[in-house]
Formats: structure tokens, sequence, C-alpha cells
């Protein structure tokens, strides 16, 4: 069992950024990466339940829509470069695998 420790956040939290850090700070910089990666289930898992879009489509759709929002964060400094990275190169990859499904 892990032992957990309440740490208050040091100084005030001045704005919707700080408040943020410190919830990102308190479960170990897991928050924002956790969010992301579920948002991305959420979107792909929905997409393909839509007969109209194929699962290419889906995939695309929802690694550019997490890369946005991973490059936000990395820029706040809520996720790394290399959780980053990983949404950059799939949003690449999906677009080669929607390139190769139209031709």
């Amino acid at each position: 069992m892990t032992n957990f420790t309440y740490n208050p956040p040091s100084g005030n939290i001045s704005s919707s950024v700080d408040a943020l850090s410190w919830i990102n700070g308190l479960v170990d910089n897991w928050f924002f990466s956790g969010s992301i990666l579920t948002l991305y289930f959420i979107i792909l898992i929905k997409m393909l339940t839509n007969p109209n879009n194929s699962a290419p489509k889906s995939f695309a759709a929802a690694s550019f829509i997490c890369m946005i929002i991973s490059v936000f964060a990395r820029t706040m400094n809520f996720v790394s470069t290399g959780f980053m990275s990983i949404f950059i190169v799939l949003t690449a990859i999906s677009g080669v695998v929607m390139h190769m499904e139209n031709n």
C-alpha cells in the first residue's frame, strides 16, 4: 500500500493554470496524460459506432484532436514532450493510412 501524503499548494492559487498545475502535481503528473488518453478512446469508439465513418477516419480524427490538446498541454508543462510526440506520430500514421485507403 502506498503512503499518500497531501501536499497543499505553495502560495495562493491565483489562476486556473495554477489550479490545474496543482491538480496535475497531486497525482504525480498523470492527470492530463490520463485525461487525454481517455478522451482519445472515447472519440475513437464514438466515431467507430457511426456506420458512416471508417476505422482509418476514426483513428485520424481521434489522433488529431488529441494531438492538438497535447500540444496545448505541453506548452503549459502539463504533459511531457514524449507524450505529445506519441500523438504527433499517431496523427502522421493515421494520415498515411487514410491516404492508402483512398487510393
